[in-house]
């Protein structure tokens, strides 16, 4: 069957085309990923730093602590952080995944969400789930007002009473892998971690508590709280960025394979195309020198 040259030709612009595409988007996430770990390790070392100083506080066990309460609720509270976007390969799926999971363990009802990356909460939406807030994910200038929302909406979910814990679902990095998303306790503290020992760090020595020691003490776990949001947020971004680099690395060696494939076709073709011209020609010389 006679192969036409033309196409084979747009098909090799179209895919040169795509592999630019895909191409420009590798480096732009290989960026963006750099600039988001950079950002999550700082995070890191400040959550690092409030947790010593929660640490060092030695509260009566008396002072009722609403974080570090226990709660009468049976559901369970997911707050999934996964990507607006999709060409990140099985970042988003995974989110999806965890979630099912979840579901299967804790029961029918027992498990709501709150979505942080329009994609994510748009699926499980239709699928059935009880989605409390769907949000897209907030740029750089809008993180704090965003993450202030959101955790005020968060407290006040645990203030009804519905819940047994909130968890934050997110996928980290190790080195360049993305690591399948966990769930990391948000509310409440568990009381090994925040259990009010009253060693003081040698780095802060003697300070003294101003407006007081409660005081001092619940705005500090609420700043410990809101730096957790944030780590997951800044995770969450690294991990997409790494994960659209290595999706958008496998479509690039993929359609370099393609072009080399179409070319060896268009190659090909156009020598038989040559090599019959030229059968024809010489068939056509013979048959004028016989005449």
């Amino acid at each position: 069957m006679a192969v036409d040259l033309q196409k084979l030709k747009r098909k090799m612009r179209g895919v040169v085309s795509t592999r630019q595409v895909t191409r420009a988007l590798q480096m732009v996430s290989a960026m963006k990923m750099r600039k988001a770990q950079d950002l999550s390790a700082r995070s890191q070392a400040y959550r690092r730093g409030i947790e010593e100083l929660i640490r060092s506080f030695e509260v009566p066990a008396s002072v009722a602590v609403p974080e570090l309460a226990a709660s009468p609720g049976t559901a369970t509270l997911l707050v999934t952080f996964a990507s607006d976007r999709g060409l990140c390969g099985p970042f988003n799926s995974h989110i999806l995944n965890s979630v099912a999971r979840t579901a299967r363990e804790e029961g029918p009802g027992n498990v709501d969400v709150v979505s942080v990356g329009w994609k994510v909460g748009a699926v499980l939406t239709r699928r059935g789930y009880k989605v409390l807030s769907n949000r897209r994910r907030p740029a750089e200038a809008d993180r704090p007002a965003f993450l202030a929302e959101l955790g005020n909406e968060l407290r006040s979910l645990w203030a009804s009473g519905r819940y047994r814990s909130i968890q934050l679902l997110y996928s980290s990095l190790r080195g360049m892998t993305v690591l399948k998303p966990e769930a990391r306790p948000w509310l409440p503290l568990g009381a090994a971690e925040h259990g009010r020992h009253g060693r003081v760090p040698e780095a802060l020595g003697v300070f003294i508590d101003e407006p007081g020691l409660v005081g001092v003490y619940a705005a500090t776990i609420r700043r410990f709280l809101d730096n957790a949001l944030l780590v997951a947020v800044l995770d969450s971004e690294a991990s997409e960025h790494v994960a659209r680099m290595i999706a958008m690395d496998n479509a690039t060696r993929n359609a370099e394979e393609l072009h080399d494939s179409l070319k060896l076709t268009f190659n090909k073709a156009r020598q038989a195309k040559i090599t019959q011209e030229i059968c024809e020609i010489v068939g056509g010389a013979n048959a004028i020198g016989k005449g």
